[in-house]
């Protein structure tokens, strides 16, 4: 336990988060649950099974599950993703690296958690694996033990292109964004991750912009999100980024309460290490470089320290050589919820984001909808319209995949009009989902309600000098999205 207050207390964040009067969803479910559901508890089979990226995506892949606390060592095994029906008679196995927590000892031995669910809930063991050796742009079958001989089914997940492969052009690459879950995890989310894998089910990776739960250290929270995504998670693999809600106020007593990351990430996940950075930034702050045409940047916009990531993001970008470069964060550069704003991230951040003129940047927090740009001064300086192309620099996006919304921010994006930034498309009310598409020079951007239904359409084409521009790939669009012409909203104004 000491381990685990030594490295919370090495985590201090402090508040960005303003506080609003949100228009919020009823989700009643999170609040009448029972303390410990039926299929909460950890047994000896494995559970809360999900890929992830730590070493290089075409030849790794990395996997984290749950067992029972009894189950102090376990295995994984990969096998060539053959036709043949006996394909794993050619499984290799690897052993986990291991280890335990228990929350409810935890709070029991003095250690504040803000989180009054966890009490009778047994501890847990947390197992990773990540299988090294492996031939890029290649279908691969896994599977993860419990207890000895108690195994999950076999998952199957493709590695990353290899870099360099010009002779036989990749496929499209595809993956998927969302903003955040949050609440309604056992009842309103599910749709939206399952309708997001329907419509891209060859997708690379899940993108999941933070604030993945509500309380970054309650375990029911954390079992609604894994049985919300279900076998998505172990066949799509995430790339997290932390949110405020993945964070805590812990401590032994109210006068040393500090926020820190919530004791169930580092767990979780199994996430790239930038030994370079404070280490309260490690696998909350890193990259993937999934092919030659994509590099992500993840940032965690939670922390105090965002001059060091300033410079890390700085030295990162001066070094890609990838086509497309994707940074993304929590909290919005650019706000869309009301009585929000986040002028530090724009002071330290933005100038990096426009000195190597960042494609995409993509964030969550604000539990609305926005899409926006800033153009390109040097280039064509005429704004774009449907059918029109336009020049851009960067493109940003906040979006919100679970049911918790907020009322838009009054006077839109027009506040940041001096940084040039204009705001393209907006939605309140919504819950969505985004996929996004890579093409050598060419990046399609569609943002989808949970119903299915395309809401936002744009294609960015970069040219061979790197200049971009973007045009609206749909003539005919759904109206805006507001409180006032949709159904009903319950509790508006509480």
């Amino acid at each position: 336990m000491r381990n685990l207050l030594m490295r919370a207390a090495a985590l201090a964040v402090p508040g960005m988060c303003v506080a609003v009067s949100p228009v919020q969803a009823h989700v009643s479910a999170e609040h009448d649950a029972p303390a410990i559901a039926p299929w909460q508890q950890a047994s000896e089979w494995p559970d809360r099974i999900i890929a992830s990226f730590e070493g290089d995506p075409a030849t790794s892949i990395a996997v984290n599950w749950r067992t029972a606390a009894s189950v102090t060592t376990a295995k994984a095994e990969i096998a060539l993703a053959l036709p043949d029906a006996r394909f794993d008679q050619n499984a290799r196995s690897i052993a986990a690296t291991s280890e335990t927590i228990d929350l409810d000892a935890i709070q029991r031995a003095g250690v504040r958690i803000p989180v009054e669910h966890n009490q009778g809930l047994p501890g847990a063991s947390y197992h990773s694996v990540r299988f090294d050796g492996l031939a890029p742009n290649t279908l691969y079958a896994y599977r993860v033990e419990g207890a000895d001989g108690k195994w999950s089914e076999w998952f199957q997940t493709r590695t990353a292109p290899a870099r360099g492969t010009t002779a036989t052009p990749e496929a499209p690459l595809r993956f998927i964004y969302l903003g955040d879950a949050q609440n309604g995890l056992d009842s309103h989310w599910p749709r939206v991750i399952r309708a997001a894998f329907q419509t891209a089910p060859d997708a690379r990776f899940i993108l999941h912009a933070g604030d993945l739960v509500n309380r970054g250290s309650r375990d029911l929270e954390w079992a609604q999100w894994f049985r919300a995504g279900g076998f998505i998670h172990g066949m799509v693999p995430a790339i997290p980024v932390a949110g405020n809600h993945e964070y805590d106020s812990i401590g032994l007593s109210e006068a040393d309460r500090e926020r820190a990351l919530a004791f169930l990430w580092r767990p979780q996940f199994r996430l790239p290490v930038e030994s370079a950075l404070p280490a309260e930034l490690h696998e909350t702050v890193y990259d993937v470089r999934y092919s030659d045409d994509l590099q992500v940047f993840v940032l965690n916009s939670n922390a105090r320290d965002l001059a060091a990531q300033a410079a890390w993001l700085d030295a990162k970008l001066t070094a890609s050589t990838a086509r497309w470069r994707i940074v993304t964060q929590h909290h919005p550069i650019y706000s869309s919820g009301n009585e929000r704003d986040n002028p530090r991230l724009r002071e330290i951040l933005l100038p990096v984001l426009l000195k190597h003129k960042v494609d995409l940047m993509l964030q969550g927090h604000d539990h609305t909808y926005a899409r926006g740009t800033i153009e390109d001064p040097v280039q064509l300086p005429a704004r774009h319209s449907a059918g029109e192309a336009g020049s851009v620099t960067t493109m940003f996006v906040n979006s919100v995949s679970g049911p918790k919304q907020y009322e838009f921010r009054e006077n839109g994006w027009t506040d940041y009009g001096a940084s040039g930034v204009t705001l393209d498309r907006m939605a309140e009310n919504t819950q969505f989902y985004q996929v996004i598409t890579i093409d050598g020079g060419t990046l399609h951007y569609a943002a989808y309600t949970a119903d299915g239904r395309l809401y936002d359409d744009v294609r960015l084409t970069k040219a061979a000098d790197g200049t971009k521009t973007i045009a609206q790939e749909r003539e005919e669009l759904p109206d805006t999205r507001r409180f006032d012409n949709t159904l009903p909203y319950p509790g508006r104004g509480q």
